[in-house]
């Protein structure tokens, strides 16, 4: 009988609602209060994740910079080197250009037309390039190296016909033609000087090698070409 009795006792006070022992207002008060210090924390996070960002491209932006000076200076450089090598490439041409213009004031045939030839073969497309084709060719006119002569002659007026020296090209090669009993090709050259440069300093010579010129066997003792 102690025993149900106990029994119904336990039983009564397990069935009384929760709440009467707890302070609901405080409960909702203290969570408000945690969820406010979360939302302080959380806004506080997110500040630091933005300047966290701003650092970053900051960064980024130096590290760019950074890398971008690094390769200005290792092209600049590159350039400093370059243009010391064609300096000193156009300074080693500019001497055998200059030694060999000497050789031909100077009569030495021979060693101009080799220097000549030595330039052509190591700066075949240097500033003076066109230059030494014209005097390459009078080099060997002056030698009587007509063949020669005519040939480098044609070879300078097909690649330079704007060159300052294409005019006396025209009257040297004539003479050349003239030498190779060729007089109707030196005519058209001479007559085409006179239309084309009518005010050229050797355009009175032009005029009396132009009137000497006969049409005429060729000589025995030239060789003509076809």
């Amino acid at each position: 009988m102690y025993h149900l009795s106990l029994i119904a006792f336990l039983s009564i006070f397990a069935w009384q609602p929760v709440s009467a022992g707890i302070n609901t207002d405080k409960v909702i008060m203290d969570h408000n209060q945690k969820i406010k210090r979360l939302v302080r924390k959380n806004k506080a996070l997110l500040g630091k994740i933005e300047l966290l960002e701003q650092q970053q491209k900051i960064s980024t932006g130096k590290i760019k910079e950074l890398f971008s000076l690094i390769t200005y200076q290792k092209s600049s450089a590159t350039i400093v080197k370059t243009t010391l090598r064609v300096r000193e490439h156009d300074q080693k041409a500019k001497r055998i250009y200059t030694q060999a213009r000497s050789l031909l004031v100077t009569d030495q045939y021979d060693q101009a037309i080799k220097l000549f030839k030595q330039y052509l073969a190591t700066y075949p497309n240097n500033n003076h390039t066109s230059d030494v084709h014209y005097w390459l060719a009078k080099s060997y006119l002056a030698k009587d190296d007509f063949y020669n002569a005519r040939n480098t002659f044609v070879a300078f007026q097909q690649q330079n016909p704007l060159h300052y020296k294409f005019s006396n090209s025209l009257f040297e090669l004539a003479k050349v033609y003239i030498e190779l009993n060729q007089q109707d090709k030196a005519r058209g050259l001479l007559s085409a000087m006179l239309v084309k440069f009518p005010s050229h300093k050797e355009i009175n010579r032009a005029k009396q090698l132009l009137s000497k010129i006969i049409t005429t066997k060729p000589n025995i003792n030239k060789l003509t070409i076809n």
